[in-house]
């Protein structure tokens, strides 16, 4: 088994876990600030804490900053 992932979400790189040293644990690195509330959160396998990075995005709505929420959102008719 692998020592690191990288976890996506969205085709956005969440961040990485990676296995300690013990061999005990994967421990999160956030890439983005979005999910800085994971930092170092430890979780015994990788889909685990994939998990816990698509539920941090579906409650923060991670998706209303992308570009494709930027493409559909309409300006107000009265726009100069």
């Amino acid at each position: 088994m692998p020592d690191a992932y990288v976890i996506q979400v969205a085709g956005h790189t969440a961040g990485i876990v990676a296995r300690d040293q013990a061999g005990q644990a994967y421990h999160f690195f956030a890439a983005t600030h979005a999910f800085h509330p994971l930092e170092g959160v430890a979780f015994e396998a990788p889909h685990q804490a994939e998990r816990a990075v698509r539920g941090l995005s579906a409650q923060n709505n991670f998706l209303r900053g992308s570009s494709a929420a930027r493409r559909t959102t309409k300006r107000p008719s009265n726009a100069i």
